[in-house]
């Protein structure tokens, strides 16, 4: 099995490698997932809709590589259940991981646009401290990725609704509301450079 093989769980595409492999349980499961009442990772996983073929032992291998991968950075652990059965879980590492792996995801994807703008500007107002530089970097990394425009150091604006992506990075970068806000105006003064660069005329 070659290492871009992807399957789908509950409408949602995933790999076999390790991060593909926690997304998955992650998806299937919830918050954790508990492989417990199964004989082998194999058949456990099939539970929940990750299906092996019987005789792809290079499958069969490299599932098991991230599997133990997991266990060995403890993003899963295994666990203790009733009727002596024991099973993996994910960890609170590994739910983070995996939430700030998504998180990421859903922030690569394009803001959606109006078909007709509403004439509203929204200005991306942030305050990261100069000593977290690489955060701001980051940041800023990402603001533009939606397609803002610098307005000044701490301040990008950007014609069209990209609430749900402040509200993502508000999550990713763990900010307080008060540290990166989202202010829609009618009226920016002279925005003529704005309006040809968004091609808005």
């Amino acid at each position: 099995m070659v290492s871009n093989s992807r399957k789908k769980i509950k409408g949602v595409m995933f790999d076999d490698t390790p991060m593909g492999l926690l997304e998955a349980l992650f998806v299937a499961g919830g918050i954790s997932i508990a492989l417990s009442s199964a004989p082998t990772l194999f058949i456990a996983l099939a539970s929940v809709g990750f299906a092996l073929k019987a005789d792809d032992r290079a499958q069969r291998k490299k599932v098991q590589s991230s599997f133990d991968y997991l266990k060995r950075h403890k993003y899963v652990a295994i666990k203790s259940f009733p009727q002596k059965t024991t099973g993996s879980v994910l960890t609170d590492k590994g739910r983070k991981r995996i939430k700030r792996v998504l998180l990421r995801r859903a922030l690569e994807s394009p803001v959606k646009r109006q078909k007709k703008w509403d004439c509203k500007w929204r200005l991306i107002l942030f305050d990261i401290s100069v000593e977290e530089r690489a955060k701001r970097n980051a940041f800023r990394a990402m603001i533009r990725r939606i397609g803002a425009v610098m307005l000044q150091k701490s301040v990008w604006v950007y014609p069209y609704d990209c609430s749900e992506h402040i509200a993502l990075l508000r999550q990713f970068f763990d900010l307080p509301e008060e540290a990166l806000r989202l202010v829609e105006a009618h009226s920016i003064g002279d925005d003529l450079a704005l309006r040809k660069h968004f091609k808005l005329l």
